[in-house]
């Protein structure tokens, strides 16, 4: 027992813990790295990818390490979740994340860039953050507008507006030796159209976030890798006996529909101006619960958004002023407002295209849309062409009346005069005109009243009932080089009297 105590003891002790600790570095080193400098960040919620995929020749591919706490680090279960079977040795069940640095797997919500790192009992680290993929990043074509997958970024993967994953991850352990860059290890995740054989490759669904699909490994060395990887249970039918699957939190591009145009009718025109128009869209995202935060329109009279008429720039609540309006995911623009103090007026029989495009709340942007409808809206509006709306000719009528008595009775005869009822010509006037008998048309209406001349300027009105009655004045032009008439119409408040007592003079007794 003195023995123990002996300086001589002690070293040796010293030296034997200093060796231990060496070669468990070392381990560690090249077998999760190999030398590789990675730096991790925790597994979290912007690590939103996990669960697990399958490869018949290295076995389970964990995409986060929260997805089971505890793991099997030996026997025929090394990765797979702790089972407390003969499979799961006694004492093989570790921390994931405490033994291997906390490690997962990121799809950028707005980019659809993959980033981050899987793990691998049997091979080690899988990385989506290497650079310069076989491809040379011809993949990236397909990537959202946006993405900056490419070597500057260290991306080599993507997922798609079309819910299809494109390039590459790699699987670290198969570079041959540390600064050499060839093919070995990179497992392809959709097959080019140059590639011969069978289609394949890895999607997302949009609602469920599931991934499902295969992806290959060959090495480039003589061939070898470990092939195919399976991504979902349901890829080779083994749900019943193996239920894996890969599962994504993954942000849908938001789309714009149900545009309409100019949105501006003849009581309207009539009642303001002429020259207005409201753009109405719809934000349409497939995820439950998104919502626009952003918006821009662009007008032009061109079929182009190239040097437009209007560009409101990223419109959002921070930004309400000018031509920006904050509003619900439906916003009306009225396009009279100012652009750097510029005035942005429209111009009369004028036909306008239009395109809009939204972000959601994640920042993540749609396609620009161009208006684009058999109809604009409402109907009197149409100008007949797919891709633009047209302003009015010019401006509308503007009726007016005057009558006499001002407070009549029942039956009496009350005359209504329509006075300064003007009209417009085509382009932008600087005056208007008094209609006369050539240029505009008269349309009289009351209920319960009896009307001499309906049509005429000038018209008598006998009232059946007291108290208050409305009579309608509609006045039309004749329309300009052929065009559809504009009309406008007003009301006309009278209050009647009830009915004069009858008398009778008589003779005094």
């Amino acid at each position: 027992m003195k023995d123990y105590f002996k300086p001589k003891f002690w070293l040796i002790a010293c030296l034997i813990f200093i060796i231990a600790v060496f070669l468990s570095s070392a381990l560690v080193y090249y077998e999760f790295g190999l030398g590789k400098n990675i730096k991790f960040t925790s597994a979290s919620a912007s690590d939103n990818v996990n669960g697990w995929a399958w490869n018949a020749n290295i076995g389970w591919i964990s995409f986060n390490c929260t997805d089971t706490p505890m793991s099997c680090s030996g026997g025929n279960k090394a990765g797979s979740p702790c089972s407390g079977d003969s499979d799961c040795p006694s004492g093989s069940c570790v921390n994931t994340c405490a033994a291997l640095s906390n490690y997962g797997v990121k799809i950028d919500l707005v980019t659809g860039d993959f980033s981050g790192y899987a793990w691998s009992p049997g091979v080690g680290w899988v990385s989506f953050n290497e650079i310069n993929p076989p491809d040379s990043y011809a993949f990236n074509v397909n990537c959202r507008p946006g993405s900056n997958c490419d070597a500057a970024h260290n991306c080599t993967a993507c997922y798609a507006p079309t819910n299809q994953v494109y390039g590459w991850a790699r699987i670290l352990s198969f570079k041959p030796s540390v600064g050499v860059d060839n093919n070995n290890g990179w497992i392809k995740l959709r097959k080019s159209s140059s590639d011969s054989g069978g289609d394949y490759g890895v999607s997302i669904d949009q609602a469920t976030g599931e991934f499902s699909g295969w992806a290959w490994n060959a090495n480039d060395n003589g061939g070898g890798g470990i092939g195919w990887i399976s991504f979902n249970c349901a890829d080779n039918g083994s749900c019943g006996t193996a239920n894996y699957k890969v599962v994504g939190n993954v942000n849908s591009l938001p789309t714009v529909v149900n545009m309409t145009a100019p949105n501006w009718s003849y009581p309207q025109a009539a009642e303001s101006s002429a020259l207005n128009a409201y753009l109405d869209w719809t934000f349409s995202d497939l995820d439950i619960g998104s919502s626009q935060s952003a918006y821009e329109i662009i007008v032009n009279t061109q079929d182009t958004t190239s040097s437009p008429f209007f560009d409101s720039g990223k419109c959002t609540a921070l930004t309400p002023n000018g031509p920006c309006t904050a509003g619900p995911d439906t916003v009306q623009f009225p396009l009279q407002l100012a652009l750097s103090n510029v005035s942005k007026s429209l111009s009369y029989h004028t036909p306008y295209y239009w395109w809009v495009r939204v972000w959601d709340e994640h920042g993540a942007p749609s396609d620009i849309t161009q208006y684009n409808t058999t109809a604009d809206t409402p109907p009197e509006a149409g100008d007949g062409a797919n891709k633009t709306f047209t302003t009015y000719m010019h401006e509308f009528p503007d009726p007016s009346a005057s009558w006499f008595p001002s407070k009549p009775s029942q039956g009496e005869e009350v005359k209504f005069i329509a006075t300064s009822s003007q009209r417009f010509f085509s382009g932008a006037p600087a005056a208007a005109r008094d209609c006369q008998e050539s240029t505009c048309r008269w349309q009289w209406v009351a209920d319960n009243a009896t009307i001499t001349s309906p049509t005429a300027s000038t018209t008598v009105i006998v009232f059946n009932n007291a108290n208050a009655n409305t009579v309608y004045l509609t006045v039309t032009d004749n329309g300009d080089t052929g065009a559809t008439p504009y009309y406008s119409t007003i009301p006309i408040l009278v209050n009647v009297n009830a009915n004069l007592p009858n008398w009778k003079e008589v003779k005094p007794e």
